[in-house]
């Protein structure tokens, strides 16, 4: 195989007026330029110069080879420094996956730093449920995604970065027509609207409340995956949801929802429903100068 500096050496003394000014380009002595020259002609077992006295000039075979090595080193070059630049310079775009609600409460915050501190840095940002943005980012959709739960996908990291707390929470006035709950008996007889039959939030914050043996209520009057209409339709007064404390602050600080705390009893836990949040990105990724910073900026 011919050596790349041998192949770049010839293109420049190809190109320069005489061996002198190749030394000055390469930045090496003339005996150096003249005997890489040789080295490559006996590589190939073919002459590239003619020797004129103390002048050179390409040979016919010498102006083909240069003619077209002189575009391939070219690109070889451009793609070269593309790949050291991606690893080192923080430019282009980077898509991140996030819970919508989560991601308006806690990565939009985070962008304007990132995006004033880096320039050239473009982050496109999708909203999704955990298993489509986990599969996405797995597919090579998205380079790192914030997931509300632990990932269940192979060749997937992640590390935590954050943890949000579940509250139960109804309108004034459901409560006034149905009875503020207090007891875990009083909670099962009331209506609830989930996101799904995973009850991803429902269940954690029950469990935390009454314990794992007590039964989870069956009320289910409404299932709607989205956090705003669950918080809408309890709002409304249809019943009770639980959503993430940072999503109804204001609402409760308004009146228009109050947060349910069960009564201590032999059937109350009285400690918080708290769920991890993580950032994730796949195993093995090359990992750039974009992708490292944004990692960085959000925990990981």
């Amino acid at each position: 195989m011919v050596n790349y500096e041998l192949l770049k050496t010839f293109v420049v003394a190809a190109r320069a007026r005489t061996f002198g000014v190749a030394a000055a380009e390469r930045r090496v002595s003339v005996s150096a330029i003249s005997q890489q020259v040789k080295a490559l002609e006996t590589q190939l077992g073919v002459p590239l110069f003619e020797r004129i006295g103390r002048r050179v000039q390409l040979t016919p075979a010498g102006r083909s080879l240069a003619a077209t090595l002189d575009v391939a080193l070219g690109r070889i070059d451009e793609a070269l420094e593309s790949v050291v630049t991606d690893h080192t310079v923080v430019q282009g775009a980077v898509a991140v996956g996030a819970p919508r609600t989560f991601g308006r409460h806690w990565l939009g915050p985070r962008l304007p730093a990132l995006l004033s501190t880096h320039p050239a840095l473009t982050i496109k940002v999708e909203y999704g449920v955990p298993s489509l943005l986990e599969r996405r980012l797995a597919e090579g959709h998205l380079d790192v995604v914030i997931l509300a739960r632990p990932s269940e996908l192979p060749n997937i990291e992640t590390r935590p970065i954050a943890t949000e707390t579940f509250v139960a929470v109804a309108a004034p006035a459901y409560l006034a027509r149905q009875g503020t709950p207090r007891t875990a008996s009083d909670f099962r007889q009331h209506r609830y609207m989930v996101f799904d039959r995973d009850l991803a939030m429902h269940a954690p914050w029950w469990r935390a409340s009454f314990g794992a043996r007590v039964a989870l209520p069956e009320n289910i009057v409404c299932e709607v995956a989205s956090l705003e209409q669950m918080m809408d339709l309890a709002t409304a007064g249809a019943g009770i949801v639980v959503l993430p404390d940072y999503q109804v602050t204001g609402t409760v600080r308004d009146g228009a929802l109050r947060i349910l705390e069960p009564a201590r009893g032999q059937h109350t836990r009285q400690r918080a429903a708290r769920n991890t949040i993580f950032l994730a990105w796949r195993r093995g990724a090359i990992e750039s100068a974009r992708l490292r910073v944004v990692r960085e900026a959000l925990g990981a």
